[in-house]
């Protein structure tokens, strides 16, 4: 699974079939509108409670910043609970099953946040960490090979009142 900031991302990328930017093609320069910090991925283990932590830190004096997930990973969260009470762990999913606090897994990040940037600093407790390639490549790579590409699904996170 992978997150990032909401603040990491910069620009949208329009998947229209009319207007300004009608002709469904994504150049480089329209991707790295969206991500123009040149991150490196790091991909790192992590257990699933820090997981839930991760979550959770996400509001601690963030403000409104989201993490974005990666397909196949979704979680509900209570806009009304205290921070580090938000995310139910019980809602946390991978691919349709429940991320369990003491199984581990690969997360991929990038630096400023596997640096502990945007105050995650359970990120800093990643181990087995793996340097990669910049994000911004990376997305050109997916686009290369993953050509057409759909916008992805709307319903990873859900907020509970």
């Amino acid at each position: 699974m992978a997150f990032t900031n909401s603040g990491g991302i910069r620009d949208n990328l329009y998947f229209v079939s009319s207007g300004p930017d009608s002709d469904g093609e994504v150049t480089f320069g329209e991707a790295f509108s969206v991500q123009p910090f040149g991150n490196n991925l790091v991909t790192m283990t992590l257990t699933g409670a820090q997981i839930h932590t991760l979550l959770e830190q996400q509001w601690e004096g963030q403000g409104d910043s989201i993490l974005q997930v990666s397909d196949g990973f979704s979680y509900e969260w209570s806009a009304s609970a205290a921070d580090g009470a938000r995310v139910d762990p019980t809602t946390i999913f991978i691919n349709g099953v429940e991320v369990d606090p003491l199984t581990t897994y690969r997360v991929t990040v990038h630096n400023f946040l596997a640096d502990g940037g945007g105050k995650f600093s359970v990120l800093l407790e990643g181990t087995n960490r793996l340097d990669g390639e910049i994000d911004v490549d990376a997305l050109a790579t997916y686009f290369e090979l993953n050509s057409p590409v759909a916008p992805g699904p709307q319903d990873r996170i859900t907020m509970l009142p």
